[in-house]
Formats: structure tokens, C-alpha cells, sequence
């Protein structure tokens, strides 16, 4: 006989997460990538100096983002998101869109 397991939610906001992908078309069978943020902005300086370019603010404010850009709802009619925690694991969602 087993015993039975409780396992604990652990919330936190979006800011705090490592990165979240946005599929603005998904398929059911295949995530493709279209939107890519880190909120957590801890490394943007040691990333920025590595690439040795200048990038307007705007781009760095949009990848350190919560929020995704707009995009128009594609043929599927659904959208996924991958959050990803602190030790690689990923949450996958899919939303049927209107």
C-alpha cells in the first residue's frame, strides 16, 4: 500500500521566474519560440559587456519583461507559454485564443 504524497505549490510573480517562452501559434505538437524574456536582470551587465554592442534600452526592457509584446492570434487559435524555475524545470500552459 502507498502512502499518500502531498506536494506544495510554490508561487512566485513573474519577475521572479529565470525565463518564460511564448508560442503565439502552437500546434499541439511542437513549441516554436517566438517571444523570449529573462526577468530576472541580475546578469543583463556581465551579458551586455559579453556581446560588445550597443542596443537601444528598449530591447533590454522588453527581454527583462513580465509581459509579452502584441501579436496577432494565428491559424491554431491558441497560444503556449514555457516558464522555466531556478533548476531548469519548465511549466507548460496552452490557451485556446478568441
Amino acid at each position: 500500500m502507498f502512502d499518500s504524497i502531498t506536494m506544495e505549490n510554490d508561487h512566485r510573480a513573474g519577475t521572479d521566474v529565470p525565463a518564460w517562452f511564448l508560442d503565439t501559434e502552437y500546434n499541439g505538437l511542437c513549441f516554436h519560440v517566438d517571444q523570449v524574456c529573462f526577468p530576472r536582470t541580475s546578469a543583463w551587465e556581465n551579458l551586455k559587456r559579453s556581446l560588445r554592442q550597443t542596443y537601444e534600452e528598449s530591447v533590454w526592457d522588453h527581454l527583462s519583461g513580465s509581459t509579452s509584446a502584441p501579436f496577432e492570434a494565428g491559424e491554431q487559435r491558441k497560444v503556449a507559454v514555457k516558464v522555466f524555475d531556478d533548476r531548469g524545470n519548465e511549466l507548460m500552459v496552452v490557451k485556446d485564443l478568441p
